[in-house]
């Protein structure tokens, strides 16, 4: 039987979550299940379990957590709220990595921690509870002015995403602004958004549909951040691209059998080779994050009337339709192992974003149709949003064994999850990274 998220009756347990957590904040790693303290502390995975556990504080009727998980959820968004604010510097940048005597450890600058941080910091400020928001707000107010010096690529998505949330929250009346925000948030929305979608373009061609010459690590958040920032500003361009790009590392991550397959750590992918082993919990997070979030920005494309035409590389045949759904397989001792593929259109595709506001197709319109016209497939907004949350369970479904090896990666009793999947098997050390890569997978799969 296919294992099937959404029969969950209840959320993981948080056990190891809190067994990771001092009262500084989330220790980096584990030696199996019990915490290396001399291995200290990240903000980057502070920041990530602030997310974790906003989201799942998150109301999901049906799927709410019970009352005494609340409560530990709560105390836990305090002790990492106050681990970000001891390490944010007065100038609005963190400092990421500290020893378990509390002391920091000699670094330069992380862009992609700062871009996180930034993003959790929105997340809790519009999710969490009035009495953790003033702490969350603070920080980002006091990060704001090193939004214009990011430097890396997805520090620069963490910070899109991040500003496009924030705006959107405010109109929606969630949070409120001092005077001036809403205008300066604007404007990095639409640099950063502007920046990724011509990073995109400089590295692209017909053949590798990607921002970058490989795919390398955290590669969902590519997607994630233009399909975010969708919401606010309706740009096509960031509809088109971010479901091109998302369907490119749909493909990529797709083995032939139909399981999803992280990319591997030892090598990554480019051109002309694609690494199979050392695949990180956390590949599965960002790909589970970009695919909901794209049936987010294809719902809202929906209202603003926006229609899709789907044009395949002559030489690649699309695989399967829009109603694709995986097919049933059997639980074997280690896990289950699905038969059926949930494929996304090969990489080649093209994405024509079209609004109702254009008549019909070429010919009708007195044009020429163009290569990628002839050759289009349309495609209902409503169908494909469907099938990216179709896509979206199957992420979490892998740490249930829907792998290469058929291997269990998680554990709901305590919330734990393994720190990779190399040929010989799981790594069974259960850190913060991997554990927060699951619970989160999870959240969203709600």
């Amino acid at each position: 039987m296919l294992y099937n998220p959404k029969g969950r009756s209840h959320p993981p347990s948080f056990t190891h979550l809190r067994r990771m957590t001092d009262d500084t904040g989330l220790l980096e790693h584990a030696l199996g299940r019990t915490p290396r303290r001399r291995e200290g502390y990240t903000t980057d995975d502070n920041a990530r379990s602030l997310w974790a556990v906003t989201e799942w504080l998150r109301d999901v009727p049906g799927a709410e957590v019970g009352e005494a998980d609340r409560l530990q959820l709560l105390e836990l968004a305090s002790i990492y709220l106050s681990f970000m604010l001891w390490q944010q510097k007065e100038d609005g940048w963190w400092h990421n990595n500290v020893a378990y005597d509390r002391s920091p450890e000699s670094e330069s600058v992380s862009y992609d921690c700062q871009g996180r941080s930034i993003w959790a910091c929105v997340s809790a400020w519009v999710g969490l509870p009035d009495s953790h928001k003033d702490a969350a707000k603070s920080m980002f107010e006091c990060a704001m002015p090193t939004l214009g010096r990011l430097g890396s690529l997805r520090g620069k998505a963490y910070a899109l995403s991040a500003c496009a949330h924030a705006l959107e929250s405010e109109r929606l009346g969630a949070i409120s602004f001092k005077p001036g925000w809403r205008e300066q948030l604007k404007t990095h929305v639409v640099r950063f958004q502007d920046e990724l979608i011509e990073t995109f373009l400089r590295h692209s061609d017909e053949e590798w549909r990607w921002f970058e010459p490989q795919m390398s690590y955290g590669n969902g958040v590519l997607p994630w951040a233009l399909l975010r920032s969708y919401r606010v500003t309706h740009a096509p361009e960031a509809l088109e691209i971010g479901l091109d790009s998302l369907s490119s590392l749909q493909a990529a991550m797709t083995a032939e059998e139909g399981w999803f397959r992280p990319i591997g750590n030892a090598g990554w992918r480019n051109r002309a080779r694609s690494s199979k082993w050392d695949q990180q919990p956390l590949e599965i997070l960002k790909l589970a994050l970009a695919l909901e979030e794209g049936a987010i920005a294809l719902e809202e494309a929906g209202k603003q009337g926006v229609a899709l035409l789907l044009a395949y590389d002559q030489a690649v045949p699309p695989q399967g339709g829009a109603d694709a759904r995986p097919t049933g397989g059997d639980r074997g001792t280690s896990g289950f192992r699905g038969t059926g593929a949930i494929r996304a259109p090969e990489v080649g595709i093209a994405l024509a974003v079209r609004s109702e506001t254009e008549e019909g197709p070429a010919e009708e319109r007195g044009e020429a149709k163009t290569a990628s016209e002839a050759d289009a497939h349309a495609i209902e907004v409503a169908d494909y949003a469907a099938q990216l949350r179709v896509a979206r369970n199957r992420c979490l479904q892998w740490f249930f064994g829907d792998n290469d090896l058929g291997a269990i990666m998680a554990d709901e009793r305590d919330g734990s999850g393994c720190d990779g999947l190399q040929e010989n098997g799981p790594n069974v050390n259960c850190g913060a990274e991997s554990t927060i890569s699951y619970l989160l997978t999870a959240a969203l799969c709600r």
